[in-house]
């Protein structure tokens, strides 16, 4: 317990030595950098253009993808996000900053969600393991809608938390924001997530108060008239339009499809279709890379909270009982992990949203029964950081190493501080946990990320576009043929597409090469005027990995001069 508490001080402000510093640079700064870094293909840029084109045109109802109606996610990223570039213009950073923000407040909420369950060094290691999590940290990379889901999630939970303990109205507003939040930015796990776990949370303390006062009737009439405008919205553009086709049907309500066929649609896979849906244990496998490096801690926690709720046997059942403060962390995401894990449409990011459960889980442990087991502890995150530091120096000295003297040079002086650091701190475990995967951050995101979206090719023709000053009102895309989300955003603009008759004068065209090879088939004259590499680096690999093999993986893109 005492060398817990002393490694938790490690973390303040006050009085911080130089491996503390490092910390917060390499953490912090890289975090940052990934601002200004492209927005990956497909589903970032993607987001971006409808957000994009709502400042566009000034229409914030609508959901639209280049020309087509898109149904699938709500409103709230779009909404927010269009105010940010109203605010601040249409660039990477601007679409990137609300996810940081909610990040920064989702870290926030894991500290007092913890603080008020278990205690402030529980509150306080939560915070940090949830911040040096890979995917966690990756959801500021890969901008979709997870970190606000999570974020929501968590801020939510803990609002409820804290309503069920004091009654007040502050609260109750706060978590009936948190719902609405979730809900409108992917629906109704938002929704389910939190309620699960403010029910057994109520049932852990058994304090039914604000069930039996009928006090949840006003944080549910909150959350409806916050929810109006998502599904006015919803109502406007799909429901009194029955005859828009979308996946090949008519008919569609907007507001059924936002409170039943959406998470009904991804887990049976008849909407979207089947992905993973033979592997029942594909979530496990990804939460050992998605949560590093703390996965193996997480496992060791995960059996301490369990083997504590096995010993309470019955008194689990009995309301009057006192049950472990484990318990409502525990069973929100074991139920959770089991109804993703039956989904027949699968995604890494799906696991995100229990992160900061597994946080708070694994910072109690630390806080609370770490220190009889920190021998064991200390061999399996030397293990995890040797295994994350190779992958490391496999990605930013063999896949794309690092650039000129100084840059290696850098690299070099913080390998020996950190080296350094880490002998004088071994001891402490936690603090050399995230010092050395801070630096691995600060080299993906100063290092890697740049250099594979270099080979992203959208961003890359569009930064051509830009240099040499061709218009883009005199740019197409060949019709069902390459089109680049990320060139769409990069040049600020929804690039139109044709057919190749519809391509009737001379225009610059970016194709892939298989729209190049319709062009030549249909007898169309054309000069290239630039080929670039392309790449989707938000599904890496292993074989692109392989600097010889690379190209062999990538397709091409095209921007063509069509002659009259």
């Amino acid at each position: 317990m005492v060398e817990v508490s002393m490694q938790v001080k490690t973390f303040r402000l006050k009085g911080v030595s130089i491996p503390e510093v490092l910390v917060f640079v390499l953490l912090i700064g890289s975090y940052l950098r990934g601002l200004w870094i492209p927005l990956m293909d497909n589903d970032s840029a993607h987001h971006a253009l409808i957000a994009m084109r709502m400042v566009e045109t000034g229409n914030y109802h609508e959901l639209i993808f280049r020309d087509a109606d898109y149904l699938d996610k709500p409103h709230f990223l779009f909404w927010t996000v269009a105010l940010f570039f109203k605010m601040f213009g249409v660039s990477a950073w601007a679409y990137k900053l609300l996810s940081l923000l909610f990040s920064a407040a989702g870290i926030y909420a894991t500290y007092r969600l913890g603080k008020r369950v278990f205690n402030v060094q529980a509150g306080q290691l939560a915070a940090v393991i949830l911040t040096s999590s890979y995917a966690f940290f990756l959801a500021n990379n890969d901008v979709r809608m997870d970190a606000i889901l999570t974020s929501a999630i968590i801020f939510t939970t803990w609002q409820l938390v804290e309503w069920i303990h004091t009654h007040r109205w502050g609260n109750m507003f706060m978590a009936a924001l948190g719902f609405s939040v979730g809900f409108a930015t992917k629906g109704a796990i938002g929704l389910v997530m939190p309620a699960l776990a403010g029910l057994l949370y109520m049932y852990q303390i058994n304090n039914w108060s604000v069930w039996s006062r009928m006090r949840w009737a006003g944080m549910v009439l909150a959350v409806a008239l916050l929810l109006l405008p998502v599904f006015y919205s919803l109502y406007l553009q799909f429901d009194l339009h029955p005859e828009k086709v979308i996946r090949d049907t008519t008919g569609n309500s907007g507001v059924l499809f936002l409170l039943f066929g959406q998470s009904v649609g991804r887990y049976s896979g008849t909407a979207w279709g089947t992905l993973a849906q033979n592997e029942p244990l594909f979530f496990v496998h990804t939460f050992l890379w998605a949560f590093l490096p703390w996965s193996l801690v997480v496992l060791l926690a995960l059996a301490d909270a369990v083997r504590s709720l096995w010993k309470s046997g019955r008194t689990l059942w009995k309301r009057d009982a006192i049950k472990p403060a484990s318990f409502f962390l525990v069973v929100t995401f074991a139920v959770i992990f089991v109804l993703i894990s039956g989904s027949q449409f699968k995604l890494p990011h799906y696991l995100n949203i229990l992160f900061p459960f597994f946080a708070i889980l694994t910072g109690s442990f630390f806080a609370t029964h770490a220190t009889s087991r920190m021998k064991l502890i200390r061999v399996l995150q030397y293990f995890t950081l040797g295994a994350l530091l190779i992958a490391t120096c496999f990605l930013n000295a063999y896949v794309f190493p690092v650039d000129g003297i100084i840059g290696r040079a850098v690299v070099v002086v913080l390998m020996i501080a950190i080296a350094v650091c880490v002998y004088q701190r071994r001891e402490q475990i936690l603090l050399v946990t995230v010092l050395v995967t801070s630096f691995c951050y600060a080299l993906l995101n100063f290092n890697f990320y740049p250099k594979a979206l270099a080979l992203q090719g959208g961003s890359h023709l569009a930064a051509y576009v830009k240099e040499q000053n061709i218009s883009v009102d005199d740019v197409f895309y060949v019709q069902n043929y390459g089109q680049s989300n990320s060139l769409d955003f990069t040049l600020g603009k929804v690039i139109p597409a044709k057919t190749i008759d519809q391509l009737d004068g001379s225009a610059y065209v970016v194709t892939d090469e298989h729209g190049r090879d319709a062009l030549l088939d249909a007898g169309r004259q054309f000069v290239e005027v630039k080929t670039v590499q392309d790449f989707r680096v938000s599904v890496l690999s292993k074989d692109w990995m392989i600097p010889k093999n690379r190209r062999a993986f990538q397709d091409k893109l095209y921007l063509l001069f069509l002659q009259h």
